[in-house]
């Protein structure tokens, strides 16, 4: 399952958040939601919940707050992670334009020299060290403006504290004012102390992480993943109710699904000499969304040697992706041909695919995300209007 830009998709949907604030969207919106009462709501939440996929609202009762008010099932972005997603959320963009293809990002720019960076905290792999700052790396690599500049009524980003004044996270939040809370409680409690303000913020960015975190190391359909996002629900339910009335729209979704890997289901590359001889520099990407970078003249005998993954992984030219829009519309980055490589190793079924160099820890993720399966692909979006 691929992203649906025509009309079903996050970046349809903050197409129709910029424009219900008064912003410049260039995008469709959504095909199937009525947004006309949207611009008419004095404060607009966006609430994303890192990892609640449609398949996870089963885990919830039937009665669930967010399986009630679920309007619709949108698709995320290509690969399907935070990385790329949560970018898409900040700039309303799709991966072709802001250009941040995963958690792990080829970066060619002037001064970075090709090094892959995990792109959220932005380190290198490796153990490798940055020639400049953070900061430095992040205006070369991201060349695309935040959304919140010019929203009518002002925004604000509501975020962990420990992610909340990030590189990342202020440079995709300019125009924003950016806020950090600790736990469940203090989400709701930041809410709630915004529109308690003489002129409430127009609108309103918050990000959860805790599903994300427990899924990634117990499973996506763990006892520890299903408790706190039954706690979400409830929390989410109780926030609703005492904000009746205050003319708030909340709009809830989440930037990709999960499915659990079963651990004889991963695959090291470095258990593959032929495949291994055929690339340049690291794997970058995701586990699920694989982008391989050839040492030249190296296509042909890196295609022989795929045959030992073809009942793992459907191999595509990334050029091809990129021709078929998988990374959505409009003016593509101009970095992004470099990022996303010579291959996307599209992972079949709950197979993965990753390296280790040699500073790295290997790790194992129980649940993970990235790939184009529809329960990694297919989220929820809940419109409630309060």
């Amino acid at each position: 399952m691929w992203p649906d830009f025509g009309g079903a998709s996050i970046v349809n949907l903050m197409s129709d958040v910029v424009r219900a604030r008064s912003g410049r969207a260039d995008g469709s919106g959504l095909r199937d939601v009525d947004v006309a009462g949207w611009r008419e709501a004095r404060t607009v939440v966006l609430l994303v919940l890192d990892g609640v996929g449609m398949a996870q609202l089963d885990l919830l009762p039937e009665d669930a707050f967010l399986r009630r008010h679920c309007a619709t099932a949108l698709t995320s972005v290509f690969p399907s992670t935070t990385a790329t997603a949560i970018t898409t959320f900040m700039t309303a963009q799709p991966p072709a334009v802001h250009g941040l293809t995963g958690w792990h990002v080829r970066c060619t720019e002037p001064g970075l020299d090709g090094q892959v960076l995990a792109i959220l905290p932005v380190t290198p792999r490796g153990g490798g060290r940055l020639s400049c700052s953070p900061d430095e790396a992040l205006a070369r690599v991201c060349r695309v403006p935040s959304v919140y500049q010019g929203l009518s009524g002002g925004a604000r980003i509501v975020s962990p504290a420990d992610i909340a004044f990030s590189p990342f996270n202020l440079r995709h939040g300019a125009g924003a004012q950016c806020v950090g809370y600790e736990g469940l409680d203090g989400l709701f409690e930041t809410l709630d102390a915004a529109l308690d303000e003489p002129v409430p913020p127009g609108y309103v960015h918050a990000y959860w992480p805790d599903f994300d975190h427990f899924a990634h190391m117990r499973g996506c359909a763990s006892d520890s993943a299903r408790e706190v996002l039954r706690a979400a629900d409830s929390a989410i339910a109780a926030w609703v109710q005492r904000t009746a009335g205050r003319d708030v729209l909340l709009l809830v979704t989440a930037d990709h699904g999960f499915i659990d890997a079963p651990a004889d289901r991963l695959l090291e590359i470095e258990n593959f000499p032929a495949i291994a001889a055929c690339l340049e520099g690291p794997l970058s990407g995701e586990r699920r969304a694989v982008f391989v970078h050839l040492k030249p003249g190296m296509a042909s005998a890196f295609e022989r040697a795929l045959g030992d993954l073809e009942h793992a992984c459907r191999p595509w030219p990334s050029a091809d992706l990129l021709r078929d829009g998988r990374f959505g519309p409009g003016e593509p980055h101009p970095r992004l041909r470099e990022r996303i490589g010579d291959y996307t190793l599209e992972m079949k079924s709950d197979w993965t695919l990753r390296d280790t160099l040699p500073n790295e820890r290997a790790f194992r993720l129980v649940g993970v995300h990235g790939g184009t399966s529809e329960a990694e692909m297919m989220v929820p979006l809940a419109v409630v209007y309060a």
